[in-house]
């Protein structure tokens, strides 16, 4: 099962990765607003790759303790991406709109959701935690879930910009 994970993994950081070179394509023809969230977005992008990065590597170790973290920074990865899923989506429609006023609004929810999404891990990660312990076979299903859907994902969201192209 962690083969299986560690590949969906590393798939979900290559569709990351091929999103971000795609708006980076186009994004000298953003308004300053714009720019200033495509970096903000970025950073999030980045933040969420490197988890997927360093549990994909904590999957190679072979002590439970390894594997734990491997599960857990997918499962965190999951919940960044679910927080500002529908910031990422409105940014697309704003930017292929030049709708730059509204930018504001669509930077001030990223940055709401980064938050909530920083707090919710906070809060959480004891629980998740107790939860691997009691049943580690739920928890790598459910972070294979989480990265297949973090992949998919990325991988329609790069689509529609290259459509929008």
């Amino acid at each position: 099962m962690n083969k299986e994970l560690k590949e969906v993994l590393e798939k979900s950081s290559k569709a990351i990765e091929k999103l971000q070179d795609k708006v980076e394509d186009f994004s000298e023809d953003f308004a300053e607003d714009a720019s200033e969230l495509w970096a903000d977005i970025k950073k999030s992008f980045a933040n969420t790759n490197e988890k997927l990065k360093s549990a994909a590597k904590d999957l190679d170790q072979k002590s439970d303790e390894a594997n734990l973290q491997a599960h857990l920074s997918t499962m965190e990865a999951h919940d960044r991406i679910g927080k500002i899923k529908d910031t990422i989506d409105e940014f697309s429609q704003k930017v292929s709109a030049k709708a730059s006023t509204e930018l504001d609004m669509v930077s001030l929810r990223a940055h709401l959701a980064k938050m909530e999404a920083e707090d919710f891990w906070d809060k959480k990660g004891d629980e998740i935690t107790k939860d691997f312990n009691q049943s580690k076979d739920k928890v790598q299903k459910l972070a294979i879930d989480a990265a297949g859907e973090i992949k998919e994902y990325f991988e329609k969201l790069s689509d529609t910009i290259s459509k929008k192209s």
